[in-house]
């Protein structure tokens, strides 16, 4: 039996209702009380995403005819009930960026809250402007001070 979620009530009454055999019913009653239930209540309320790297390998083909094998890595953000697959964290442009990103499980429903990640995101956009911004103000600072140089606005041991 896949490990999935059943409504066990429904399945109780449905199995009342079939015509199988003493036996055959008390093997699948336990088979029910082994799996997992969902609450659905519980489902209805956001939870926030785990993030989870996977490192896989794939074969590639280069234009010379030679191929050969690399390793790659997912960053990927699943449901924090069931472990599926619902955004993923990706790099592009030298930014990384969440895309792919679900409201809702497609496994088992989990309703899905972005609000957390999506601010990790825009801190780490702001952390990485402002560190530009520092850097290019100190590049034209200095050649500002150079053109000052040249051109004997200031003195050169300054």
């Amino acid at each position: 039996m896949n490990e999935g979620y059943i409504n066990k009530r429904t399945i109780k009454q449905d199995l009342a209702l079939s015509g199988i055999d003493y036996n055959t019913r008390q093997k699948v009653l336990q088979i029910i009380e082994g799996a997992k239930e969902v609450d659905l209540l519980d489902r209805d309320t956001g939870k926030e995403p785990l993030l989870e790297t996977k490192t896989g390998y794939s074969h590639v083909s280069y234009a010379d005819g030679t191929g050969g094998f690399e390793t790659n890595t997912l960053t990927d953000w699943v449901c924090p009930t069931c472990g599926w697959f619902v955004g993923e964290l990706y790099s592009g442009l030298g930014q990384w960026h969440i895309q792919s990103e679900t409201s809702y499980c497609a496994r088992c429903g989990q309703k899905i809250d972005w609000s957390l990640p999506k601010e990790e995101e825009k801190l780490r956009y702001e952390e990485r402007k402002e560190r530009e911004r520092k850097e290019s103000a100190y590049k034209l600072d200095n050649m500002h001070r150079k053109l000052r140089e040249k051109y004997g606005m200031i003195g050169g041991g300054e």
